[in-house]
């Protein structure tokens, strides 16, 4: 019966964090200038940090951003978000969601932004059409504004992709294994809005 209440409590806790986890905006438009006003922070963030980020990122067939809320307590947990691809063989956007799901022991309340680098046009394709991505992760972090830090690996399990992921506030600590699904948001990708 603990148990139960418990998995009810992780549902809950995470349906009311993904609504946090939405583009801001009353129309399409706006949604889309907000996915892309993060992205572009995003990666400004990420260049300062890492300077070689900025040529491998215009190197690459294409990369996407993603910005979302990590949610795992205890043996279960989850990350709801959004972003865009962007192909840069000719600089179209695909605007997506992001929805993960991970098993392992760990407690995890943060902000999450994800860049993902891919060095090959089949890999960019498959991502933007399947999305579908396994992983092993473990991380250790504390941060509120500019104090505190963190430590985290990611391992893809191809080498046609990297993957960077920053937190933006909030507490971490956790090993685990997960799959993360990403799909094309329709709303977003409709021309006519």
């Amino acid at each position: 019966m603990k148990f139960c209440v418990l998995v009810i409590s992780i549902v809950v806790l995470t349906v009311l964090l993904g609504a946090c986890s939405r583009p801001e905006g009353a129309t399409p438009s706006e949604k889309r200038d907000f996915v892309l006003k993060m992205r572009d922070d995003t990666l400004a963030e990420l260049h300062e940090k890492l300077h070689y980020t900025e040529k491998l990122i215009q190197n690459a067939a294409g990369y996407a951003v993603f910005s979302g809320f990590d949610t795992h307590i205890l043996f279960a947990g989850s990350d709801i978000g959004y972003g865009v691809a962007v192909d840069n063989s000719n600089g179209d956007k695909v605007f997506m969601r992001m929805a993960a799901g991970e098993v392992g022991l760990g407690f995890a309340l943060k902000g999450i932004r994800e860049v993902i680098v891919f060095n090959n046009k089949n890999a960019f394709y498959k991502f933007v059409t399947s999305g579908l991505n396994f992983g092993a992760q473990g991380e250790a972090s504390a941060q509120y504004k500019d104090i505190g830090g963190s430590k985290s690996s990611y391992v893809p399990l191809s080498s046609d992709i990297i993957v960077f992921q920053m937190a933006k506030g909030g507490v971490a600590l956790k090993a685990s294994l997960g799959a993360s699904k990403f799909w094309i948001d329709n709303e977003l990708n409709y021309i006519g809005n």
